[in-house]
């Protein structure tokens, strides 16, 4: 399956649950990587045959700016719900990162996949 991916969106919001992450901004680090075909926008050169990640990545920064969630895990499944209900990809795989959750790490997260059909693949 052809992939289409934006890396590194850094989206300054208020995100967490401890008393102290809901008073200030910090940044969050998504990772999106949606699975659809990609020949017919390749054969027409037609950006409506494919997911126009300019848009994509517009929408996203936008719901986590206003939702203001607690759990990453929480965005994580509202934001794969909401992709895979508006851009129609076969899978969506969501990654998110707090930078400054951790003292000694670069990065402290999550990772979603969730498929159109509701059904996972078993490896």
């Amino acid at each position: 399956m052809d992939k289409i991916f934006i890396a590194g969106l850094r989206v300054p919001c208020i995100i967490g649950i401890l008393p102290e992450e809901r008073q200030t901004e910090q940044p969050l680090m998504l990772d999106l990587t949606l699975e659809t075909s990609l020949q017919e926008a390749g054969l027409s050169h037609d950006l409506k045959q494919s997911i126009d990640y300019a848009a994509l990545s517009r929408e996203v920064y936008t719901y986590v700016r206003e939702r203001k969630a607690g759990l990453l895990e929480e965005l994580g499944v509202e934001l794969c719900e909401l992709i895979l209900s508006r851009y129609r990809p076969q899978r969506v795989t969501i990654r998110l990162g707090k930078p400054q959750a951790l003292q000694y790490a670069d990065l402290a997260g999550i990772e979603i996949s969730r498929c159109l059909d509701g059904v996972e693949d078993v490896k």
